[in-house]
């Protein structure tokens, strides 16, 4: 197909709630039986839509902390901010 992967923020609400309570957002699409492993696709449905996890948002609009990556800075923040995000994505 030309892809290594693709992923979907629309689905069916019913197939969306699925697929997130019982962690397959992640599939693989067998796009023909004829073109075998060479058409397969790493695809996946994203959780939140177009958002990002809570508190991962770093839109101007959004409000969210951001990372001060600075040791030197008393809001020092990359520990919390990575831990935040490993929580995230096993939250999916």
């Amino acid at each position: 197909m030309g892809f290594d992967g693709l992923f979907f923020a629309r689905a069916d609400y019913q197939d969306s709630d699925l697929r997130n309570s019982t962690k397959t957002m992640e599939m693989i699409w067998k796009g023909s039986a004829n073109l075998g492993r060479q058409s397969w696709l790493f695809t996946g449905l994203l959780a939140d839509f177009y958002d990002p996890p809570d508190s991962l948002c770093f839109d101007r609009s959004c409000g969210d902390q951001p990372i001060i990556d600075d040791p030197s800075l008393n809001d020092y923040n990359v520990p919390e901010r990575v831990q935040t995000f490993i929580d995230a994505a096993h939250d999916q």
